[in-house]
């Protein structure tokens, strides 16, 4: 069976580098391109960061620049959860390779403009890039076939009470990218927390192995390690595993808006789970669908054997 076609978009901090090395080093995926935004830290941090993981993972792959801003808002980082450099801070060594001179932007619209409906694209930080896409060329909503994100929260945020910091760095970004016609599945910071753990043995497995990508994957997660009680979850590892195996979690479709203007609750998903409005009229009908559940042992089973390909 051929590799699935897949673009991946990110912010890399710390979970992002995780799951782009779950992506490059997996089998089932064939990853074209990468294409990066600011988030977690500022671009060209990002832009670092990305190519230094693109190089430790063994599999050279084009990274492309994305948005250094959001739409609208200033931009909200967060060095303060993945280290000033956004890698833990860890003397990785720095990348020998370039970005590539295309916009993130317009290599999203020329690649799925002229792909085949064969390409998936997986989002692990703010939907700034796509929603630009989107807007520039709107019949790109019938050419992507499934976009994964890890994004949103069920019942609350992290970022705020109400809001998961992917979506409340770029709130009208996600909000075009989750009006869209695109088939989404969102996997929520609540089954990450409670499902897609990574434990002490996991890491003590990668690091017994010499490989660039599963040494820098266990310092990543040893770091995690040393700030959090085990086990840790760090999310953007946990969309790239359910992309690759959708069977590992239970999901279900809801109708999901993103609140743009309220004062404490700007960035939220709003996850309406009714099934029936008052007066027994339909709830708007379902656009996304919801990872609810995450099954821990296949999860971290998918993650170290992927790793290790073995």
């Amino acid at each position: 069976m051929p590799n699935r076609k897949v673009v991946i978009d990110c912010d890399t901090g710390v979970d992002d580098a995780l799951a782009l090395l779950l992506a490059l080093r997996s089998p089932a995926f064939d990853v074209l391109g990468i294409t990066t935004v600011a988030g977690n830290v500022r671009l060209d941090r990002v832009v670092r960061n990305t190519l230094i993981v693109v190089e430790q993972s063994g599999r050279p792959t084009p990274v492309y620049r994305g948005q250094a801003r959001p739409l609208i808002a200033p931009l909200e980082t967060a060095e303060y959860a993945h280290g000033h450099n956004g890698l833990a801070d860890q003397p990785f060594p720095e990348p020998q390779t370039s970005v590539c001179h295309e916009h993130a932007v317009d290599y999203l619209v020329d690649t799925f403009m002229s792909s085949q409906g064969d390409i998936e694209l997986i989002a692990t930080g703010p939907l700034t890039n796509i929603g630009l896409a989107v807007m520039r060329e709107p019949r790109l909503e019938d050419r992507i076939p499934y976009l994964t994100m890890m994004a949103g929260g069920i019942t609350n945020g992290n970022a705020t009470a109400a809001a998961e910091f992917n979506i409340f760095v770029d709130p009208e970004a996600a909000d075009v990218v989750f009006r869209s016609r695109i088939p989404k599945k969102m996997i929520a910071l609540e089954p990450i927390v409670e499902g897609a753990t990574i434990s002490e043995a996991e890491v003590a497995q990668l690091e017994n192995s010499n490989t660039t990508w599963c040494q820098m994957a266990s310092k990543l997660l040893r770091w995690y390690l040393s700030h959090r009680p085990s086990p840790v979850s760090p999310c953007d590892p946990a969309a790239l595993a359910v992309a690759l195996d959708a069977s590992i979690a239970e999901s279900q479709m809801y109708s999901v808006m993103i609140e743009t203007k309220g004062q404490h609750t700007r960035g939220m998903t709003l996850v309406d789970r009714r099934r029936r409005r008052l007066g027994g009229e339909q709830v708007t009908q379902p656009n996304v669908d919801v990872v609810l559940r995450i099954d821990t042992q296949r999860y971290r089973d998918l993650f170290v054997r992927t790793l290790l390909g073995s």
